[in-house]
């Protein structure tokens, strides 16, 4: 059997964490002591543990039993994977049961590992913690409504501050009118003082029941890419998008689209208490979350140098290590391109270096498709610490590399996401990639090839004694193409070995 809520113990190769809520049971097994973890498998079961607990003070029986074969389950697989760390923890429903100690005992007994009960303080910070690991500048208030509590904690940048736990989920508000559950959540919202600091700041919102109603913005509004991490809508938007949710029927909410069958009759009371959150807090824009509890424990566990490292482009360095022909050399094509690139504000360099670390992600795929390919995979891949635009910005560039171009059908679902000049530098990115690759056909010997800079009206490819060898058609086409997107003259001079251009 996997070791018993082994939290805190030094990770190994996979890492399971088992989330027991009042509304679902979820198994999630992470790679390694990483920055940024990978989900190698994530299975959930809508039990409902607490779905008649605000009128019974118990858990709901079937739900019990549905639990307890979940988690039976979970424990097998988990056994099979091989995990070295793995924790059960239990949250509201269990927390608050009065009959919460008998069923932790059954799992003992049936299962044979120890879950642990989340106090509503523990549960807050590693939900927020969950969200910095995933946006580490995170400034505002996190918000995690499971089946049966509110989670909130005040962040600033990466710092924790105030936090409560308060009984609004829909599970204990399902019992009451709408206009009297609004009073219920206006009552419990009123009483926290410190919610005005998120006054003009972003709301981060985490929970399956609120990432349903991200689901239904995006299907409304035609939006191109279907990730719901980090999809950020103006607050007011999705405050009038909760009005007209927490209004419908459950039929009416399942003909929106968007919203799974078992969602259905959480949906609207999720609408409301968000609703309601926003028109307290007045944040200027909302930011959903794919991390929290889970992801906040994985996170907890690292060793402060390794939380301290760029989340994304460490996923990006882990991809480009393992996908590369001839070995790591996107440090090296980031210093080959950077010339080009002088007045690059942080967040681009950033893209940049991250655009040069996935360069050979698509070199498996027939050639015709190398393009699409690594367009569509790092456009979908499970990037955290990173916005859309962002992300789409790198998969254009990336598809530059590959096939010179930023146009056709493969990329359409990138270009809304980024400004006509953002694609414009993608483009050049892309290009000068492109240049790079060509110079040493992937492999890590460019900075003893060749030199890019920029002289006035000029783009100067520095050909070094090294270099000159590979010198040849594709080289100067690729030269040339990218000179073209600079609106600069294409410039080739033979320089020594680290010296000045000769003549």
């Amino acid at each position: 059997m996997p070791p018993a809520s082994t939290a805190g113990s030094p990770a190994g190769t996979y890492i399971a964490v088992v989330d027991v809520g009042s509304n679902s049971v979820r198994l999630v097994v992470f790679t390694g002591p990483d920055r940024s973890p990978t989900p190698i498998f994530n299975e959930k079961v809508l039990a409902g543990l607490g779905r008649n607990l605000a009128e019974t003070g118990k858990l709901d029986p079937q739900g019990v039993e549905t639990a307890v074969a979940a988690i039976r389950r979970f424990v097998v697989l988990a056994e099979r994977m091989k995990v070295t760390t793995f924790d059960l923890v239990a949250t509201a429903a269990v927390r608050e049961a009065s009959d919460g100690a008998a069923f932790i005992d059954r799992i003992k007994r049936e299962c044979g590992v120890i879950p642990r009960i989340l106090s509503g303080g523990e549960e807050a910070r590693l939900s927020a913690l969950g969200v910095v690991s995933a946006i580490p500048d995170a400034d505002g208030i996190m918000g995690d409504l499971g089946g049966g509590s509110l989670e909130l904690v005040a962040l600033d940048k990466t710092k924790l501050g105030d936090h409560a736990t308060l009984p609004l989920g829909p599970f204990r508000l399902a019992h009451l009118s709408m206009p009297a559950a609004r009073d219920r959540a206006d009552e419990a919202l009123a009483s926290l003082a410190w919610l005005d600091q998120g006054r003009g700041r972003s709301l981060y919102l985490v929970g399956g029941a609120w990432r349903a109603i991200a689901r239904v913005h995006m299907a409304q509004n035609d939006y191109p890419l279907h990730i719901i991490h980090h999809y950020q809508v103006p607050a007011d938007e999705i405050a009038d998008m909760a009005r007209l949710l927490s209004r419908q029927s459950r039929e009416s909410v399942a003909r929106m689209g968007g919203v799974p069958k078992r969602r259905l009759e959480t949906v609207p009371l999720a609408a409301l208490v968000l609703r309601r959150l926003i028109k307290r807090a007045k944040p200027a824009q909302v930011i959903f979350s794919a991390n929290g509890v889970r992801e906040g424990l994985h996170f907890d566990i690292l060793a402060p140098a390794v939380r301290a490292e760029d989340p994304f482009l460490a996923l990006c360095r882990d991809m480009g290590e393992r996908e590369n022909r001839f070995g790591m050399h996107g440090d090296d094509l980031d210093r080959f391109v950077q010339p080009v690139f002088p007045d690059a504000k942080a967040d681009e360099a950033r893209l940049r270096l991250a655009a040069c670390l996935l360069a050979d992600v698509a070199w498996r795929v027939n050639p015709d498709y190398r393009g699409e390919q690594a367009f569509r995979r790092i456009l979908r891949a499970p990037f955290v610490g990173i916005d859309h635009p962002s992300r789409a910005f790198v998969a254009l560039a990336v598809h530059a590399r590959y096939e010179g171009h930023i146009d056709g059908p493969a990329v359409e679902p990138g270009l809304p996401l980024v400004s006509d000049a953002g694609q414009q530098r993608a483009l050049a990115i892309g290009l000068a990639i492109r240049l790079g690759e060509a110079l040493t056909g992937g492999t890590n010997a460019l900075d003893e090839v060749a030199e890019l800079s920029v002289d006035g009206k000029d783009l100067v490819l520095a050909v070094r004694p090294a270099g000159r060898a590979v010198l040849g058609e594709a080289v100067e086409r690729r030269f040339e193409a990218l000179a073209q997107a600079l609106n600069l003259r294409p410039t080739t001079v033979e320089t020594g070995r680290r010296g000045r251009a000769k003549g």
